[in-house]
């Protein structure tokens, strides 16, 4: 999905206003970074380049593969959960990819800070920071309109891509389908090639 996420040029040059601010006030008041510093800075960088801005969201989708075996057809899986394991599976997994996710988001503020790295690579950063947000944004506005529709605890992950929709719903008809299709190519910008449904089947306990 490397086209669907446009930088926010607009967003980016603000940002990036406020971090040159913040970094001069800070840098008057601070020594210079030692080397161990910068050198940790540039790991951190060379790291982050080399991950998916998603990373967080692949969690969810091995939950799903070790827990819930799923179909991307209509077809049910064979295992069953209880209403109130699918409320507790859904919220660790979003727990656990805003963790993720807040990790990212600490070590690109780290380089954006960083007084010792050079403007292409604090802007790279912000570049990255910007599409992450812009990620979360989306995933969100797909999860809310699916519940207010009636497709509740459900989880969207969106990856370079596809986007991964975890529904708690044991089955769907092909109206069902059309509908949460529309709704989350609305809301992500994604194709509809590229949704991946998958379905948590629970009991009626």
């Amino acid at each position: 999905m490397k086209k669907i996420f446009k930088s926010n040029q607009i967003a980016i040059t603000s940002l990036a206003i406020m971090i040159a601010v913040a970094g001069y006030l800070n840098f008057t008041k601070s020594e210079a970074p030692s080397t161990a510093s910068y050198e940790n800075a540039e790991e951190s960088l060379d790291t982050i380049d080399t991950m998916d801005i998603s990373d967080g969201d692949s969690l969810i989708s091995e939950k799903v593969d070790d827990e819930i075996p799923t179909e991307e057809t209509e077809t049910i899986g064979d295992a069953v959960l209880t209403q109130a394991q699918v409320g507790e599976y859904v919220a660790g997994a979003k727990m656990e990819r805003e963790q993720t996710r807040s990790k990212t988001r600490d070590s690109l503020n780290e380089i954006i800070e960083n007084e010792s790295l050079s403007d292409s690579e604090k802007e790279d950063a912000v570049a990255k920071l910007t599409k992450l947000a812009e990620v979360i944004e989306k995933e969100a506005a797909a999860e809310q309109l699916l519940d207010t529709k009636g497709y509740g605890d459900s989880v969207v992950s969106i990856g370079e891509d596809s986007v991964d929709v975890v529904l708690n719903y044991n089955e769907l008809s092909q109206a069902d389908r059309a509908q949460i299709e529309d709704i989350v190519t609305r809301k992500t910008g994604c194709t509809v090639s590229q949704i991946v449904i998958s379905r948590m089947n629970v009991s009626g306990s």
